[in-house]
């Protein structure tokens, strides 16, 4: 992406207007179940990740106009460019091949003492239990608990019975440090490959993190591609419910909330089976150098009348496009000095 003198100009405005707003990285707003055209396929991406650049990593959807994932799609059947350019796809997985494809997922699970009410950690039990039957074998699960403290029950693993014992023996205690736990979860796959998730569950709000809040979770989940999913137990006067489905929906995953134990099982089955409908695919930047700017990638169903489209943000210094001008870029180095000075004169003051 080459940036425009006008583009740049804008840039150096929003350095000396305090109100400017940072564009999202990942491309505006979430689409939401449900959303596409009747009798349209729909791809929706849910993840992108720079982590490996100028590999690019992306997971993403492909929906039936009855609602229904499509799971055996074919890597010919994708158009993907990046920046309006086709890409080189070095990597993909489709949900269903001769084997189902494994998912590698954290899940997030509150035992604080209000746990106990209802039952609800009897309830999370029955649930996890079902969404282990569910999910694609192979697929490796690591268990983060939090209460008053955050801790790593259990690493990742693809024994089932080690998660089920490990959330057996969760007793409801302390208070409820859920951002804690969520960033906790997120660095853990920060370094792991192909389809990746977070289940994060709680029944109240967040009363005790020390290290995280909504942001720097949204943040943290933003910078590694990760869709974090939410799971809401009890009433939206118990749980702090626009703000788990704000970390969802930013994230490119959804907000869902139980009532009660029953509905808890309901959706973890669901999540099951939507992990399992998920692609992945990795491609190769045609710009390999960091440049600091945001690349709009896209990706289109054969069958499908529109792209879905996210953009992945690089790391690195803004790179100047070939043919400016040395005296627009002293302007512009003026303009931002402008902004800069008086706030350093200020400290030193």
């Amino acid at each position: 992406m080459t940036w425009s003198r006008a583009g740049l100009a804008m840039l150096a405005l929003a350095v000396l207007l305090p109100e400017a707003r940072a564009q999202d990285d990942l491309g505006g707003e979430p689409a939401t179940p449900g959303s596409q055209a009747v009798g349209e396929t729909e791809v929706v991406i849910t993840g992108a990740s720079q982590q490996a650049f100028p590999r690019i990593a992306v997971q993403f959807e492909v929906k039936k106009p009855d609602g229904t994932y499509l799971l055996d799609a074919r890597r010919e059947n994708f158009r993907v460019t990046e920046e309006g350019k086709d890409v080189k796809v070095l990597e993909f997985q489709a949900p269903q091949t001769r084997e189902a494809v494994p998912t590698t997922v954290v899940l997030v699970v509150d035992h604080s003492g209000s746990m106990a009410q209802e039952n609800r950690i009897g309830g999370l039990r029955e649930a996890v239990a079902s969404f282990l039957e569910k999910l694609p074998e192979g697929s490796r699960i690591a268990v983060v608990g939090f209460s008053s403290e955050v801790e790593t029950l259990s690493p990742f693993t693809t024994d089932r019975k080690q998660v089920r014992r490990v959330i057996n023996r969760l007793e409801p205690v302390g208070a409820t440090r859920f951002y804690d736990a969520v960033i906790e979860a997120l660095d853990m796959l920060g370094d792991e490959q192909g389809r990746r998730a977070i289940l994060a569950l709680t029944d109240g709000q967040d009363t005790a993190s020390q290290m995280g809040n909504l942001e720097m979770a949204i943040a943290a989940a933003k910078r590694v591609g990760m869709p974090v999913y939410t799971l809401g137990l009890g009433s939206e006067r118990e749980i702090a419910g626009d703000d788990l489905r704000h970390l969802a929906e930013a994230t490119r995953a959804q907000y869902y909330r139980a009532r009660d134990a029953d509905q808890l099982k309901a959706i973890y089955e669901s999540l099951a089976t939507r992990l399992g409908a998920s692609y992945s695919l990795v491609y190769e930047s045609d710009r390999q150098l960091p440049d600091g700017t945001l690349r709009p990638v896209q990706i289109a169903h054969a069958a499908s009348k529109r792209a879905a489209e996210t953009a992945v943000f690089i790391p690195g210094m803004v790179v100047p496009a070939p043919g400016w001008s040395p005296l627009f870029l002293a302007m512009l180095a003026a303009l931002v000095a402008l902004a800069v000075l008086p706030s350093l004169a200020m400290r030193r003051g």
